[in-house]
């Protein structure tokens, strides 16, 4: 571990309004914490016009919230790292290790993961037919399936060429689509791409072609290719991402929580987009709030914890 920063006691995963909410609680509880996430691509940074919030007493764009939340968390000494997070795992000793784009490791005690909803359909047609028989969005659980296959890597971000260096685990025969999209990789994972030979195109592909299972990618000037299988990986590794790597719990394409923000494994809490529900600010930040009070009861033994100032 190389690159590991010094442990923290939380990880707060996201830049959303619940991150933000989570890590402002947990900075005035004196909880060692760092937020690892891009508020401006945060969902509220497209936010044109807020007048649904409590408290504004003028309607402002959702990126100037984010940017006030982000100066009031670094008040308290919270640190902001403005990198996408590309894996989470949990070690045999219940530390968790956040692995960032440009491949720095931050370890805690527990994590919170506020990275909103995961969006994961690309719109190509026959993906959802195909959905689980050429189809996935997770090479930790599917990967295996495709030992010595052609699979194509579905998205033009991080998230993408991270699923692609996992695939190599199984197949040499990998090329990431970015759809036309303009890459928004970092240098380090393009390098570690480059290196496994993974293969790179701007192709946009359209449709997928099989009986029972994926055979063939059709593609927008109408060329084909002969295609075992595809992984979409469209934009940051979402909840789900992280859901299949630790074993949390989802319905319905979401994380399960209980009223504290608890998931089902120990030293895991969920707050905002992730777990559901109304895709309101109120509701993330009151979510954010609560995941917050409760790992600072836990992380400090407490029966009770209130933050009246």
């Amino acid at each position: 571990m190389s690159n590991a920063i010094a442990k923290a006691s939380c990880v707060v995963i996201g830049g959303g309004p619940a991150a933000l909410q989570a890590a402002l609680f947990l900075g005035r509880a004196s909880v060692a914490t760092r937020v690892i996430g891009l508020p401006d691509r945060s969902d509220l940074a497209y936010g044109r016009v807020i007048g649904n919030y409590f408290g504004l007493a003028e309607d402002m764009p959702g990126k100037a919230l984010l940017e006030n939340g982000v100066l009031q968390v670094k008040k308290y000494n919270i640190e902001v790292v403005p990198e996408e997070v590309v894996d989470l795992v949990r070690s045999e000793e219940n530390v968790f290790r956040t692995v960032t784009e440009t491949g720095k490791e931050y370890l805690s005690d527990t994590v919170l993961v506020a990275t909103g909803q995961a969006h994961t359909r690309a719109g190509i047609r026959g993906e959802e037919k195909f959905l689980g028989r050429g189809v996935h969005t997770c090479v930790a659980c599917d990967g295996i399936f495709f030992k010595d296959k052609r699979v194509a890597v579905i998205g033009s971000g991080s998230h993408a060429l991270q699923e692609a260096i996992e695939l190599t685990t199984y197949t040499p025969s990998i090329t990431v689509y970015t759809q036309g999209d303009q890459p928004q990789w970092s240098r380090e994972l393009l390098a570690a791409a480059k290196s496994k030979g993974i293969a790179m195109s701007e192709k946009r592909m359209k449709a997928l072609g099989g009986e029972t299972v994926v055979h063939t990618a059709v593609f927008a000037d109408n060329s084909e290719e002969s295609l075992d299988g595809i992984f979409v990986a469209l934009g940051s590794a979402s909840s789900i991402t992280f859901a299949y790597k630790l074993g949390l719990d989802l319905k319905d394409g979401f994380l399960v929580i209980d009223r504290d923000g608890k998931t089902s494994v120990p030293g895991v809490w969920a707050a905002g987009g992730a777990t559901g529900g109304n895709a309101q600010i109120a509701k993330s930040v009151g979510e954010g709030c609560n995941a917050a009070l409760s790992i600072i009861r836990t992380t400090k033994g407490l029966a009770e914890y209130l933050d009246q100032t």
